[in-house]
């Protein structure tokens, strides 16, 4: 499976986990921010990092109470970090 489907595939999971979780605002502002930093993304890697970033606070957040979210998340930075992300 190449890198760019993989990483649609796991947003497709990571949508659908998460629109069945119950979240608090700055979960939600973090995945909201998360969404439009890949909604465009074309494959070049961001310069500032900041879609790991967002990731990676957003699998903080979530990780106590919602491992099954942190865990396609991390799967996700995964799939990035193999691209160079």
């Amino acid at each position: 499976m190449q890198h760019k489907e993989k990483i649609a595939g796991l947003l497709e999971n990571l949508h659908e986990k998460y629109a069945t979780s119950d979240t608090s605002a700055e979960q939600d502002a973090l995945m909201t921010q998360l969404q439009a930093q890949l909604s465009d993304w074309q494959g070049p890697p961001p310069a500032d990092g900041s879609v790991i970033t967002t990731a990676e606070l957003l699998i903080e957040a979530l990780e106590e109470n919602h491992p099954h979210i942190s865990g396609v998340l991390r799967e996700l930075v995964d799939a990035l970090g193999r691209i160079g992300i």
